[in-house]
Order: structure tokens, then C-alpha cells, then sequence
């Protein structure tokens, strides 16, 4: 009898397992190779669980099995996806033409990418095994009960987290614009829930650059200032004198470095640029201009003072037709881009002959050369390297002016802390900067233009 009360016992208590087993998953496991990216790859956390799991789990309770699995395995990649596209700045379809750029990755991520990948499988076979025979009829609804019960708690907690600390309740139906991408970023606390479908159909809108109706970048009509053109503006009547002999002119773009809020670090990151002996031979000119975007797009505005943004990757050169590679070269200057990544990286190898330069220098060139990598969110060719390597080239005497153009890559974001990297010579004279290790442990980023005078040596 005891036995027979016992297999009975057991036989009412397994449907329940198997709906908590099946709630559990789809609110908790099914997260598990997003956690792992975020904490190997460095990419934002976004949120600890992804609601839309729990609406998978739900669709699984009425569709067949491989109908689930299916879906199930889209929305992991839309996840992961989500998370490279909103910590790199880019739009998902960037991301997606970019995959092949993971085989530019040091080995560890590359380690990293393959566990995620395992992961992922290990996830969508878990899915396959659940058995669902025995959650039928009440304890389906239980089971849909559950993770509706357990979707809304998150959603009020992030409802409520949001009303604390901005006083109002973000309306869902409005419309994203660039202008609100970093209206909760400021959030002190981490949000429960995520939702990376709906982050990337935003991400998209908001990343993805400008086209015209019919689908062409319009870099013609897309101004937009730049750090450049202002610097241009104090050197150009020289440069159109045929009789005055023109300088080198470099422009670097320094990955990352946004405008910080804080007014004490940003004074701190600019301030090696204001000393004396620097101000002797050159005009440092500092300002601020509205943007927000990935590097590519950074460069974009640069090169071209236009908003086109990534569709800078696949503009033909007549679009391109007076960017500052091509307007130099008119003048006579000959003009070199230098980056530290491989030139595959958002097909720069391609593009920035379009805009008119005639020589570039990536990772592979530099090694060739003896110049040391450095690891950082994607190992290439060190920047302090890279730096030597622009001073050696500027004193070789050549019949034409030289316009370099440098994008650094020590910086990218995520910044590991601590680096591998030496401290900054900038740390050195401000003791603000030295304690704060993600500035410290690499070299500072930027955006400048350094314009000597005409009577400078």
C-alpha cells in the first residue's frame, strides 16, 4: 500500500514539475548565453531577463515543438544581436554585414564567441527535451498563468524604477528619435526585464543612417559640422597660395571619446592639450558638435561633414566627391589613412579609397613593419606605436605635402581595467585622471585637428 501511495503521490506532483521546469526555463535558463556574452564580450547588460522568452514560452504551450525551437533560436541571435548593436553603437543590419569582422577578434573572444555559440544549441536542445506531454489542460494554464504573472512583475518593477528617478512613465507609442537614445541610460539602477526585438527595430531607426525614397545615401545633402572643417578654415587661404609652401596636416580621430558630463574630467582630458610649450608652435581649437553614432559615422562627419552615416560603407566615389581626402589632393597634398584594425573592419580597406585616399596602413602592414599589437575590445597594431610610426613618416622629406589620417583603437569600448596598457602621459598632469583607471589605462581619446602656424618650425 505504501508503495503503490507513493507512485501515486508522484504521478500528481509531475505535471507540477513539469510546469515549473518549463516556467523556469523560459523566465531563467533560456538567458543564460546572453549573461555569457555580457560578461565575456563586455557588452551591456541591458536587463537581467528577456521578456520575450517568456512569451516563446507561451507560443511553445500551443505550436509544435519545432516550430518553437525554431523561433526560440531566432531570438537568442536577436538577443545577441540586441547587445552588440546598442554597446558598439550600431544598427543591426550593420552587425549583421559585419559578422565575418569576428574572425578579427583576439583568440579569447573568439574562445568566447564559440562558448555563446554552444550555449545557444545547449538552450535550443533543452527546449526539444522539455517533455510537454504531461502539461496539458489545467496545468497548460498554470503554466501560461505563471509566466504572464511572472512577465508583469517585471514590468511593474521597471515601471516603477523609471517613475522614481525621472518623475514620469516613458510613453511606448511614441515614435524613437535620436534625441531620446540616452534618455534612460542615466538609470541608477539596472532595468529586470529586456526586449531585444523591439531594441533592434529601434536601433535600427535610430542607427541606421538616412536615406532618400529611394534608398540611396544622400551625402550631398546631409552637412553636418565637424572638427575639420573648422580647423580648415584657419589654414586654407595658405594652402591655396601656390607659392607658400604648404604644412603636413593630421587628423586623428580617437575612438570613444564622447563629451564627458562631468566638467572637472572634461577640463582634466583636454588639459595636456593647452600646455605652454604646445601652445608655443600650435592652435588648439576646442568645441563640441551634435552627434551620435558609431565611429564609422564619426568619420563620415570628419571626412565629409555629412550625417550619411554607415552608408558611408557603400557610397560610390562620385557621392563621396568632395570629401577632405579628395579636396587635399586637389591642392596637391597626398594623402594616407592609417588604422590599427584590420582594413575588413567595416570595409574600410574599400571605402576609404573612395573618398580619396591613395595610401592606407592596417594591422597587417604594421606587422609587417615590427609594430607591436596591444589588446583591448579588438587587438591591433598599439596606438603609442602607431604614433612613432606618424612622427617617423612626417619627417621624411617628400615633394608633396602629407594629410594623415589616424582612428585610433586603444580606447574602443569596452575598455578593459585594468589595461595592459601604460598609463597616458596625460595622467601625469592631471591627478584627477589617474583615479579613474578606464581613462588612465589607455591612450586618452579624442577627436583633434592639429593645425601648426605658418611660421611655426
Amino acid at each position: 500500500m505504501k508503495s503503490n501511495s507513493r507512485l501515486g503521490w508522484n504521478r500528481r506532483l509531475a505535471p507540477h514539475a513539469q510546469r515549473l521546469s518549463f516556467v523556469v526555463f523560459y523566465a531563467m535558463f533560456a538567458n543564460i548565453p546572453f549573461w555569457m556574452a555580457s560578461r565575456s564580450l563586455g557588452m551591456l547588460p541591458l536587463g537581467w531577463l528577456c521578456l520575450e522568452y517568456v512569451g516563446l514560452g507561451l507560443l511553445a504551450l500551443v505550436v509544435p515543438r519545432i516550430v518553437a525551437e525554431v523561433f526560440l533560436l531566432l531570438v537568442v541571435g536577436a538577443d545577441l544581436t540586441s547587445g552588440v548593436s546598442k554597446t558598439y553603437y550600431l544598427s543591426p543590419m550593420e552587425c549583421l554585414a559585419n559578422l565575418r569582422s569576428l574572425l578579427d577578434l583576439p583568440g579569447a573572444r573568439q574562445f568566447s564567441v564559440v562558448v555563446i555559440l554552444v550555449l545557444t544549441l545547449s538552450v535550443v536542445a533543452i527546449a526539444a527535451w522539455i517533455p510537454m506531454t504531461m502539461i496539458r489542460g489545467r496545468y497548460r494554464s498554470y503554466a501560461a498563468a505563471s509566466l504572464v504573472f511572472f512577465a508583469a512583475i517585471a514590468i511593474c518593477i521597471d515601471g516603477l524604477t523609471v517613475v522614481r528617478e525621472t518623475r514620469h512613465f516613458p510613453n511606448p507609442f511614441r515614435m524613437a528619435r535620436p534625441s531620446d537614445v540616452n534618455k534612460f541610460s542615466g538609470l541608477k539602477n539596472l532595468w529586470i526585464s529586456r526586449y531585444p526585438i523591439i531594441r533592434l527595430v529601434r536601433n535600427e531607426m535610430l542607427f541606421g543612417g538616412i536615406r532618400d525614397t529611394a534608398g540611396t545615401a544622400r551625402a550631398d545633402i546631409l552637412t553636418a559640422p565637424s572638427a575639420s572643417t573648422v580647423a580648415l578654415q584657419f589654414v586654407r587661404p595658405g594652402l591655396a597660395d601656390r607659392r607658400q609652401e604648404k604644412p603636413n596636416l593630421v587628423l586623428i580621430l580617437v575612438e570613444s571619446w564622447g563629451l564627458e558630463t562631468d566638467l572637472l574630467v572634461r577640463g582634466s582630458l583636454v588639459q595636456p592639450y593647452f600646455q605652454p610649450d604646445l601652445l608655443g608652435r600650435y592652435k588648439v581649437i576646442e568645441g563640441t558638435v551634435p552627434f551620435y553614432g558609431s565611429t564609422v559615422a564619426g568619420e563620415a562627419r570628419e571626412l565629409c561633414s555629412s550625417m550619411i552615416g554607415s552608408h558611408i560603407m557603400n557610397s560610390s566615389a562620385h557621392q563621396l566627391l568632395g570629401c577632405l581626402p579628395d579636396c587635399l589632393s586637389t591642392l596637391g597634398y597626398y594623402d594616407v589613412a592609417v588604422h590599427g584594425m584590420s582594413g575588413n573592419m567595416f570595409n574600410r580597406l574599400t571605402w576609404y579609397g573612395r573618398v580619396g585616399f591613395q595610401e592606407t596602413w592596417f594591422k597587417d602592414r604594421f606587422q609587417q613593419q615590427g609594430l607591436p599589437d596591444c589588446e583591448g575590445a579588438f587587438d591591433g597594431t598599439c596606438d603609442a606605436a602607431i604614433a612613432e610610426w606618424i612622427g617617423r613618416r612626417l619627417e621624411i622629406k617628400s615633394a608633396k605635402p602629407s594629410f594623415l589620417y589616424w582612428v585610433t583603437l586603444n580606447s574602443h569600448l569596452p575598455v578593459p581595467v585594468p589595461a595592459t596598457l601604460p598609463a597616458g602621459a596625460s595622467c601625469s598632469l592631471t591627478p584627477l585622471l589617474s583615479r579613474q583607471p578606464a581613462f588612465c589605462s589607455c591612450t586618452s581619446s579624442y577627436s583633434m585637428f592639429i593645425v601648426p602656424f605658418p611660421d611655426s618650425p
